[in-house]
């Protein structure tokens, strides 16, 4: 049977082999550890369905290969076994083009072949289910009866055509030229994408140092890049009053601390009024896909965090709406810790339906962040300080010493337009400034 890299994830493409837990010949149990994979997002150890013997190790430990690459083959206790074969790096990153003349049937593995994989059981359903739809990408039919020059592009080939960055016209026009409507994920993964800027050669001086960027920090720049280069970025921001926040957080840090074990933030009474006003401005806490959006029931928050400047990652808060501050305040600390001691699964780090990055603990007066797509919407919020603000009494207007702070909202303008966003924002302020913290802390 074929051990596959799985699909860690519904944008993640591809995984890297970090080592392996058995060698070739040895007897694998079902449940047991096989390899460990490393992602842009997480590393997890990934198991064995079945018991049996490791006749072939095709991906040695180092290698990064898409998903859905078999990796290793389980065989019977007699089979013959082989050590892996050597392979060129740039051989690995796509799977093996079918040959000359094979019809589309022949090439592409039986969908019924057996599938030796299991991330832990905690979220095995979320890997295996979406890897269904990506298990053979080993050839892309185009057919000739189509939307783009008399070819139309199956869902699976625009996945990957969208993740590689190429562009289709090119590839169609590409596919013509070798007279067939055939193209396999080499030549996907061969087209050309978004054009690099050019620049002089950087002279190095002395002192100067050359960073490689790690992985993190490489996939991070590539998906922002990506973001920014696609997504028509909106921003507004707003002012909030959040003496009455201040005046709750004061009140309730000591005992929440000792009760929970840790610090009580002004960001989760923000991320609650996020969430009840999600609610009302449901086309917020959505997904765009090409050219539709999704709007989404429940609101999964995702909570940019930084890696000691050495990445960022956005783990998730699913079903948000359904906690108040205090369960905010544990499901953010909770999944920021997953995130900086290295363990997230693929679970923490899926289904954002709405980010927030908070870099108030920093000073900063406001942030213009980009949307961590597919999401259509990101919140800052930064410092909370004092300022003097006027404020309407009895007696006429008088300035008064006021805690406030700043939150904005990068959106996607294709999704909604200003005025439903000023909306948004102004639903935050009001709730901000009115609503009962201190109850929200039982």
């Amino acid at each position: 049977m074929n051990v596959i890299m799985p699909q860690l994830g519904e944008t993640v493409t591809e995984g890297k082999v970090a080592s392996w837990f058995k060698k070739v010949g040895d007897k694998v149990a079902a449940g047991e550890n096989l390899f460990l994979i490393e992602t842009d997002k997480v590393s997890m150890e990934v198991q064995a369905t079945e018991t049996g013997t490791l006749t072939e190790i095709r991906v040695p430990a180092g290698e990064t290969v898409p998903v859905g690459t078999v990796v290793a083959v389980l065989g019977n206790a007699g089979d013959k076994v082989a050590e892996p074969k050597p392979v060129p790096p740039r051989a690995r990153t796509t799977p093996p083009r079918a040959a000359a003349g094979t019809s589309q049937s022949a090439a592409r593995p039986s969908a019924a072949a057996p599938v030796a994989v299991a991330p832990s059981s905690a979220y095995r359903s979320f890997v295996l289910k979406p890897f269904e739809e990506v298990r053979t990408p080993i050839g892309i039919a185009l057919p000739q009866d189509g939307v783009l020059d008399g070819l139309k592009v199956t869902p699976l080939a625009r996945r990957l055509i969208r993740d590689s960055g190429a562009n289709l016209a090119t590839i169609a026009q590409h596919v013509k030229a070798r007279g067939g409507w055939r193209i396999a994920a080499a030549d996907v993964a061969a087209a050309p994408s978004a054009p690099v800027i050019a620049h002089a050669p950087i002279a190095l001086h002395p002192g100067d140092t050359v960073e490689p960027l790690n992985r993190i920090r490489a996939q991070t720049a590539a998906h922002l890049a990506e973001a920014w280069r696609t997504i028509p970025h909106a921003f507004q921001a707003i002012e909030l009053d959040v003496t009455g926040i201040v005046a709750a957080r004061e009140k309730a840090k000591a005992v929440f601390e000792q009760r929970h074990g840790i610090a009580l933030t002004y960001l989760p009474f923000v991320a609650r009024a996020v969430c009840i006003t999600l609610g009302e401005f449901p086309k917020a806490n959505a997904s765009f896909d090409r050219d539709r959006l999704i709007v989404h029931r429940e609101i999964n928050l995702g909570i940019a965090t930084d890696l000691d400047h050495g990445g960022l990652v956005v783990p998730v808060v699913h079903r948000a709406e359904d906690l108040n501050v205090t369960g905010l305040a544990k499901a953010i600390a909770r999944q920021a810790e997953k995130a900086r001691t290295g363990k997230l699964t693929p679970g923490d780090v899926a289904g954002a339906t709405y980010t927030i990055t908070n870099n108030g603990s920093f000073g900063t007066l406001f942030t213009m962040p980009v949307i961590h797509a597919p999401n259509v919407a990101i919140l800052s919020l930064d410092a909370v300080r004092k300022a003097p603000m006027v404020v309407e009494g009895p007696k006429g207007d008088s300035v008064v010493i006021r805690r406030v702070a700043m939150v904005g909202q990068s959106f996607d303008h294709r999704a909604f337009d200003g005025a439903y966003a000023a909306g948004l924002l102004r639903r935050i302020k009001e709730i901000v400034e009115s609503r009962d913290w201190a109850a929200e802390l039982g």
